[in-house]
């Protein structure tokens, strides 16, 4: 890194905040463009300009929260990209902590110096198409919850009527009586809100039909389908929301990811197991797994680790430890391409040093799929 330039950029969608730090001299200054092609291509191509000659390269440092899919294909061999995960990054102490564009960049470029940057995995374009297919359904699902839990909050506030299967075909015939018995903005509202839901609904039985037939053609997705408690949307959702495993160094990097390792306290003899998730964590494919469990936990392979479990935690308790058990059995899977075994016992798994299954297309569209 001697000779290297390196551009911690703070990403905006007007303008770029740059901190350009010349690893041979020491110099740093920062600098602020117009968000622009032009205006990028400028900063790199000047940046190349010190740098070749002495043999350096330029390292273009940015977050994976913002635009940086456009930004990496514009730059493209010019420079030396790298995805900062700013979520897994430290936090300085409160009495400190200032939101600056100006301080982001030097904490980037301090991190990156010392070699402690937390590295976000770029995912090749089909995937993200993947991950924003599932992230849909997530969200239209999630709407629709918040209705139904509106209208059955104000049918409890404002109303005596039945609450109960209320989204049945039946309880709808319900539910239109009462919204006919009410005052008139009352029943505008909940003729709105309900027509917002059937619209939800719609939309979502057409996202789902897309994911099935993403299914049918993806073999990993397929695989995983076989395991009890995982149908095909599921299955979908789980493979696309851990991306190409190859990215995952270790199982126990993608159960941290997955928010499956709990925290611990320790101090001499004392001990307190914390909760599990927090920030930098995949909540929705914590979702997905916990809720295969309800089925996953009678499988041979995993019965006994359950009941024991249930004895001595409580059923919470034993459902995560099921989690991260199918959880390690899904990054095997993946790992080496191999079907499900309901009966294996779980020797314990090391650093993965196999490949199989972990490429994905650069840019190839949603009708093909990563094995």
């Amino acid at each position: 890194m001697c000779q290297d330039i390196v551009l911690a950029v703070d990403y905006h969608d007007k303008n770029c905040v740059i901190r350009r730090y010349d690893a041979a001299t020491g110099a740093e200054r920062m600098l602020t463009i117009a968000t622009e092609r032009e205006k990028i291509l400028s900063v790199v191509a000047e940046a190349r300009m010190v740098a070749q000659p002495r043999g350096g390269r330029v390292v273009w440092i940015m977050e994976s929260t913002t635009g940086w899919a456009r930004v990496k294909a514009l730059l493209g061999r010019a420079v030396v990209f790298v995805l900062a995960n700013v979520v897994q990054m430290p936090k300085p102490p409160k009495g400190k902590r200032r939101k600056t564009d100006k301080n982001d960049t030097a904490q980037m470029l301090r991190s990156y110096r010392n070699g402690e940057l937390p590295i976000a995995s770029a995912l090749a374009a089909w995937w993200r198409q993947a991950r924003r297919l599932v992230a849909l359904r997530e969200n239209l699902v999630s709407r629709q919850t918040a209705l139904r839990n509106w209208i059955s909050r104000f049918l409890a506030h404002e109303t005596w009527g039945p609450r109960d299967n209320l989204w049945s075909a039946k309880g709808r015939r319900v539910l239109a009586g009462l919204i006919e018995s009410l005052p008139a903005w009352d029943r505008l509202v909940l003729q709105i809100k309900l027509a917002e839901f059937d619209v939800l609904v719609y939309q979502k039985k057409g996202v789902e039909k897309e994911m099935i037939a993403l299914f049918q053609r993806w073999p990993r997705a397929r695989r995983l389908e076989k395991i009890d408690g995982i149908g095909m949307i599921s299955a979908v959702s789980i493979a696309a929301r851990i991306g190409p495993v190859s990215r995952f160094w270790s199982v126990e990097d993608l159960i941290g990811y997955a928010g499956l390792a709990p925290g611990v306290y320790q101090s001499n003899e004392t001990r307190h197991d914390g909760h599990v998730g927090g920030p930098g964590t995949d909540r929705h494919l914590r979702h997905y797994l916990i809720e295969a469990t309800v089925w996953a936990r009678r499988i041979p392979r995993y019965r006994d680790a359950y009941e024991r479990t249930l004895r001595r935690r409580g059923a919470k308790i034993a459902r995560l430890a099921v989690a991260r058990m199918l959880l390690r059995s899904i990054y095997r899977m993946l790992r080496k391409a191999e079907a499900f075994d309901r009966v294996a016992s779980m020797a314990p798994q090391g650093r993965a040093t196999s490949q199989a299954g972990a490429a994905a297309p650069r840019t190839t569209p949603i009708v093909t799929a990563p094995v």
